[in-house]
């Protein structure tokens, strides 16, 4: 699924023991989160890993922050310097304002003790109860659990299951998963690179179709999305417009949509992934 090759390519400053324990495991838990079935499915979930966790150097959630960046990154929780200043450089205290109190976070101290964990950040009792039963795993009772080597990768299969990602996969809504992800659209730009890298690291076939149909439509006004390879709702609602106008039948990317390629861009027929 993922060789040592192509992980050391897409995530070049992990730690040793995350890096081995990733390969260990990799292949049995992306056919369990069914990754292996779509590259999509593979190449989001990769990006979504680099983002999140800062390409695996980063698996537990950095609660110091000045009081400026408290206003910045929770304006409406800290609207002023003096709002923000009892919570600044001082996690366990900012943890209980912004998690306490939800996401199961009922007791004093769970939103210290339920912070972000792992390459997904797991964040809030409910969740880590949750994805505990899912990867089989006593995260409630454990929770810094999810943020070592030998369980990390489960953690985040656990969750890619529990939010039900795979659908945003295949209707190549990447923006959307990263919604769902986070909540926001937060570093949604630093996602994409990753995908893109995660498109490098692991090339499929008809990556450079998709991205050629994508070339094709933006020159004809259909299409102002990026050259993403990602067969997503505004390419497929420029494809519908450019079969109708060339004659075609609805349908999808097809041999007949290549033939309207350039001489040069896009060669065999893909299948839409």
């Amino acid at each position: 699924m993922l060789s040592a090759a192509q992980f050391q390519q897409l995530f070049p400053e992990a730690p040793e023991a995350h890096r081995s324990a990733f390969l260990a495991s990799a292949t049995a838990l992306f056919h369990q989160a069914g990754l292996h079935a779509r590259p999509a499915r593979c190449h989001f979930f990769l990006a979504q890993l680099g983002h999140e966790s800062e390409g695996l150097r980063r698996v537990e959630e950095d609660l110091s922050y000045s009081a400026a960046r408290l206003m910045q990154v929770w304006p409406a929780r800290f609207p002023t310097l003096a709002a923000a200043t009892p919570c600044a450089r001082n996690p366990e205290a900012l943890a209980e304002r912004v998690y306490g109190g939800r996401m199961g976070n009922d007791r004093q101290g769970d939103g210290y003790r339920y912070r972000g964990r792992g390459y997904l950040q797991l964040t809030g009792r409910d969740a880590y109860r949750a994805v505990g039963a899912l990867a089989g795993l006593p995260l409630e009772a454990q929770p810094e659990l999810a943020a070592t080597p030998q369980h990390a990768l489960a953690v985040a299969c656990g969750v890619w299951v529990w939010k039900a990602l795979n659908p945003y996969c295949d209707a190549g809504d990447f923006t959307g998963l990263s919604r769902r992800i986070n909540g926001g659209l937060v570093g949604l730009q630093d996602r994409f690179a990753w995908l893109a890298r995660a498109q490098a690291c692991l090339p499929w076939p008809g990556l450079e179709q998709v991205r050629a149909v994508q070339r094709l439509l933006r020159a004809r006004g259909l299409y102002d999305g990026s050259i993403d390879g990602i067969l997503g709702r505004r390419s497929l609602a420029g494809l519908a417009v450019l079969r109708a106008e060339a004659g075609l039948p609805p349908g999808g990317l097809d041999g007949a949509v290549l033939a309207l390629l350039p001489a040069g861009d896009g060669a065999a027929p893909a299948r839409a992934a």
